[in-house]
């Protein structure tokens, strides 16, 4: 899909069948007896390539690298109030360790900090922006709250859950 659809951002939602993937892949590898030999190159491949496609996927853009970047701040430059926070502009293994605050989180340990000294917030957070959307949207609350966050509703829950096999699968280490 990723080959031949090749898209400019992220496909969050292809991360879930590429986990299942490995996971199932690794476990069947766990249960061979017998040595690796030419014959199980095979067996080799899929989790390899399941775990390559996780890794482009964690290092592919969240936001249409085309759209003009012009007032978003560099990833892992010093935060300042005339641009907007990095978040607009990271991939998603950067918003998964949240490394893109480092130098906020370093500012912050140096001295109290003020408002200009914070980014200003993203494009998608702008409450003027936030607003006209939701007003344009038709139906109950509830629809027009999932219409207009949908994404992020995806989004967070994904990592969530991938948080959360984590520290099971580390429970159980």
């Amino acid at each position: 899909m990723v080959v031949i659809e090749r898209p400019r951002t992220a496909p969050i939602l292809l991360l879930i069948p590429l986990v299942g993937l490995l996971a199932a892949q690794l476990v069947v590898l766990s249960y061979i007896q017998a040595s690796l030999t030419a014959k199980s190159l095979p067996l080799l491949f899929t989790p390899f390539a399941a775990f390559s496609g996780i890794l482009v996927i964690l290092n592919m853009p969240l936001r249409d690298p085309a759209m003009p970047s012009k007032g978003i701040s560099a990833v892992y430059t010093t935060s300042t109030g005339e641009l907007r926070t990095p978040e607009d502009n990271i991939t998603p293994f950067q918003f998964m360790t949240v490394s893109w605050m480092a130098p906020l989180i370093k500012k912050g340990t140096a001295k109290n900090i003020n408002d200009e000294d914070v980014w200003d917030l993203g494009y998608e957070f702008k409450h003027a922006r936030l607003h006209s959307a939701f007003r344009v949207l038709q139906g109950t609350v509830f629809r027009r709250l999932l219409q207009a966050n949908g994404i992020d509703v995806v989004r967070t829950t994904i990592l969530a859950l991938i948080q959360l096999a984590a520290s099971m699968f580390q429970s159980l280490l």
